[in-house]
């Protein structure tokens, strides 16, 4: 507050004191989190228009298009002869033909990009499921007890099959199977079963 003398008195005038903006709160290492303001230009602008827009596009050149074809018909109407009508027909009919194309287009686009996101997230889908299977210890068979002796008959295989497979295999839980020892895998040449995955044998 000022005090402030003239020919009829003092005055008192309220003098403004300087505003001082709070600080913003420090973030531990000496800079302020929103110290940089975020510059808003004309393409961030229209860019965002855009994206807003682009659902309606369509229906929006379609409606010109129909616009068009009234218009064109309108004109031709105030015209008695077929000569003065061809110009209204010629031009806005054209001009309709093009925005109706323009919006179907505009319609094949975003549907394109629908569909381009459904399948980009169902791949990501994928990618965790299959993450998750192979994170997964209790689907692998744990090997079987019965396989440590040597002379004992811890594989089963179809009679006139090529591969040799664990008794708890589903490859031959419904088939006539018979158990096989490690020689008698040997002497028949078998293969280890791709699913049970046993134990290589060796001759």
């Amino acid at each position: 507050m000022a005090r402030v003398a003239n020919g009829s008195g003092a005055t008192d005038l309220a003098v403004a004191e300087p505003v001082t903006a709070a600080a913003a709160p420090d973030n531990g290492n000496g800079q302020h989190p929103n110290s940089e303001p975020v510059e808003v230009t004309p393409a961030v602008g229209w860019a965002w228009v855009m994206e807003g827009a682009r659902p309606y596009l369509g229906y929006i050149f379609i409606a010109a298009g129909l616009l068009a074809v009234f218009l064109g018909w309108y004109g031709a109407s105030g015209e008695a002869l077929v000569a003065k009508q061809i110009p209204y027909l010629a031009s806005d009919g054209v001009l309709a033909v093009v925005l109706i194309a323009i919006g179907n287009r505009i319609f094949l686009i975003n549907d394109l990009r629908r569909d381009s996101g459904r399948l980009d997230r169902l791949e990501q889908m994928i990618a965790e499921l299959h993450a998750v299977l192979l994170a997964r210890t209790d689907v692998i068979p744990e090997p079987s007890a019965g396989r440590v002796a040597a002379g004992s008959k811890q594989f089963r295989a179809v009679p006139k099959g090529t591969s040799y497979h664990l008794p708890d295999c589903a490859m031959v839980a419904s088939k006539e199977a018979i158990s096989l020892s490690r020689g008698e895998v040997v002497s028949r040449r078998l293969r280890p079963c791709r699913m049970c995955s046993p134990e290589t044998v060796k001759g």
